[in-house]
């Protein structure tokens, strides 16, 4: 499905090789709009608010995920969390982000955001008046996701759990190794610290 079709998303970023590296850079736009164009503040990245992003390749939609905070869900995209224990998932999405940019293409994130709203909500002894209510995030991927496999016949390509399909040999490999080198580093603190105790 192209973003194009999408109208309720709007481009938050964009995703920059960092040459010499495996990390990824992302440019957040600084100028911010709504999918109406009207202008957002920079705090609707990191604000309480239920979100879905799209992850887009030269136009197309290849991702659809969901959070409560943006920037921490794309910092491990950053570079697959390779200093700690990355989800397979993280791991390969960041391995489709790498090799996608790699091949010179045009990668972007979009976001769709529910605000908050003001609902009565149980107490001990009754309803309260809340003023910044927020649902979950799933709520809006379940739509997304829904409104997307009624154009499409299947799943995004890079929702692989979703399609039920298995990750490809060469992501399930690098991440084991990636398991098995922070399993090793997490030995060796241990026996440094043990030492250390003995001197306490």
């Amino acid at each position: 499905m192209k973003i194009g079709q999408v109208k309720t998303a709007f481009k938050i970023a964009d995703v920059e090789f960092v040459s010499d590296s495996t990390k990824l850079n992302f440019n957040y736009l600084k100028d911010l709009k709504d999918e109406n164009g009207k202008a957002l503040s920079q705090k609707i990245l990191s604000e309480n608010v239920a979100r879905v992003y799209l992850i887009v390749v030269d136009g197309e939609i290849k991702k659809i995920g969901g959070n409560g905070a943006i920037k921490s869900t794309l910092e491990i995209y950053r570079d697959g969390g390779v200093k700690g224990r990355p989800s397979i998932r993280s791991f390969g999405v960041w391995y489709f982000l790498y090799h996608t940019i790699l091949q010179g293409k045009k990668i972007e994130f979009y976001m769709i955001y529910q605000e908050n709203f003001e609902k009565e909500v149980k107490g001990l002894f009754g309803l309260k008046k809340v003023k910044n209510v927020s649902i979950s995030y799933k709520f809006i991927e379940q739509c997304c996701v829904e409104d997307y496999l009624s154009v499409e016949s299947e799943h995004s390509e890079w929702n692989v759990q979703e399609q039920g399909a298995d990750w490809p040999l060469e992501i399930k490999n690098q991440h084991a190794e990636l398991q098995a080198n922070a399993q090793s580093r997490e030995k060796k603190i241990k026996r440094k610290e043990v030492r250390l105790n003995k001197y306490i």
